[in-house]
């Protein structure tokens, strides 16, 4: 199959998505690469689910796995081809840069208890078993979740892991390869795992 023809079926996929979500989204003025979708597991009929403003190009997969959640993006924001998996809130403010390849995600997935990860896995087979999505009737009560905000003129690398209850500080920097644990102050650049300030930024660096 010619690389055209998997474009034009990914482009036309994408606009058929974006039709079937509308009553959950807002758009403003923004543009969606071809890779870009949403996810939504039993969306409830009046919810609005995600918020984009304007002048905003986006690459990603916004993941709602449950039906809470909400996800808003602002103006003039990049996101490469990474992965946005919300079930509280994920808020990224205006003119930031997401490269590819970077997991936000403000749960924790499962319990810490053992047995409600047991559970987990008997209710997943059983779902798949029945054809039904495999996370379709999963507990979501016993899963620890927290927003995660990344502020104004942010820049985020490639490869990064932003994990619950974060926020990112305005015009902070995460180097590539991150895992961000607790919230970067603003005008810093961080990196490692966990990610830790390595400088400041001064003068005409920041605001």
């Amino acid at each position: 199959m010619s690389i055209n023809i998997i474009s034009f079926l990914r482009k036309y996929r994408l606009q058929k998505n974006l039709r079937r979500l509308k009553k959950h989204l807002k758009i403003g003025n923004s543009h969606f690469f071809e890779m870009f979708s949403i996810n939504l597991v039993k969306p409830l009929s009046d919810k609005r689910y995600v918020t984009i403003g304007d002048d905003t190009i986006l690459d990603c997969l916004i993941s709602f796995e449950s039906s809470s959640g909400e996800v808003i993006i602002g103006d003039n924001v990049f996101i490469g081809r990474s992965k946005l998996i919300c079930k509280s809130k994920i808020e990224i403010e205006n003119n930031v840069f997401m490269a590819w390849g970077t997991y936000v995600y403000d749960h924790n997935s499962h319990s810490l208890d053992f047995r409600e990860r047991e559970k987990d896995i008997a209710q997943q087979l059983l779902d798949y078993r029945n054809g039904d999505f495999f996370i379709e009737n999963k507990n979501w009560d016993v899963v620890d979740t927290k927003p995660i905000k990344i502020c104004s003129n942010a820049w985020i690398g490639m490869n990064c892991i932003i994990l619950k209850g974060v926020t990112i500080g305005e015009g902070a920097i995460v180097g590539a390869g991150s895992v961000v644990t607790k919230d970067v102050p603003a005008w810093t650049i961080v990196g490692g795992n966990p990610a830790v300030v390595i400088r400041n930024l001064e003068g005409k660096l920041k605001k």
